[in-house]
């Protein structure tokens, strides 16, 4: 994706497109990243179902009635298979067939501790702190972009305050940041690349991680 970016980026001569292409960038890398993380949650629970059946069994008992209870206690067993096949997974976690998905670091970390057993989520766990506010706010910037509303926008700037994100270049100044393609084609100093390389190769270093 970065020498995707590099290579379109050396061609344009407009400021105007390499606004498109720093957003569209975004956009796509967005999209990449949230099948990862699909794929990731799937294939880790594949490999060992023992939280995500908990869950499971969570999830039975917090559906029923209490004359269902009465039912459930004295007549019904439910028992798993050894393996959990990737299509049964994937039914169970989402029958409409749509990718597990994260508004920020704080939902991720939720949801590897509702489905994953404790060795599959400590690269999620262990994240710094300038990496949890990265993440976060790596969505939010997908978000606003995608739907440029004022509440993207809003959480957008609350994501680009967070402290995590000092020294790294990311955290905006005192003002809200108005222009998405501006902020991310700038560089923070004169010396470093502009923010949108710095994102994706966090994001890249993290995906490393998890």
């Amino acid at each position: 994706m970065i020498a995707f970016y590099k290579t379109v980026k050396a061609a344009l001569t407009k400021d105007s497109d390499e606004t498109l292409l720093v957003q569209n960038t975004i956009l796509t890398a967005a999209t990449l990243w949230e099948s990862f993380v699909n794929d990731m949650f799937i294939a880790y629970i594949n490999r060992d179902s023992t939280r995500f059946q908990d869950h499971l069994q969570d999830a039975f008992k917090a559906s029923r009635t209490p004359k269902q209870d009465v039912i459930a206690e004295n007549f019904v067993t439910v028992a798993f298979p050894k393996h959990l096949t990737v299509d049964l997974i994937t039914d169970l976690i989402d029958q409409r067939g749509e990718n597990i998905t994260f508004f920020d670091y704080g939902a991720l970390k939720k949801g590897a501790a509702k489905y994953l057993i404790e060795d599959h989520r400590t690269g999620i766990d262990g994240l710094s702190n300038a990496r949890k506010a990265t993440l976060s706010l790596w969505i939010a910037l997908r978000n606003e972009i995608a739907h440029n509303s004022e509440r993207s926008f809003n959480a957008m700037n609350e994501a680009m305050n967070a402290g995590g994100l000092h020294n790294t270049g990311l955290q905006r100044g005192v003002n809200n940041v108005k222009h998405v393609g501006a902020y991310l084609k700038s560089k923070p100093t004169p010396n470093s690349k502009p923010r949108i390389e710095l994102i994706l190769d966090e994001v890249k270093a993290i995906a490393a991680l998890i």
